[in-house]
């Protein structure tokens, strides 16, 4: 019976993550409206603090590539 719980235990901490702001905007088919993000796009950069893991960098149309971002 002990280990029926902890199966539920851990199938309950892999939930799935939010979305960021950009990527819902994304999935509606539009660009973010946030202030933050809106700067950070403009100048091809990922806003740090929606996006704490770029995620926004894979809808950026000016964006570097993926590989060059991370090796920076």
């Amino acid at each position: 019976m002990g280990g029926l719980l902890a199966g539920s235990a851990l199938a309950a901490e892999a939930a799935p993550r939010k979305l960021t702001c950009c990527e819902k905007a994304a999935a509606e088919g539009r660009e973010c409206r946030n202030k933050c993000c809106i700067i950070a796009h403009k100048q091809g950069k990922s806003c740090e603090k929606c996006n704490p893991h770029k995620e926004d960098l894979k809808f950026l149309k000016n964006a570097p590539p993926a590989d060059n971002a991370a090796a920076k």
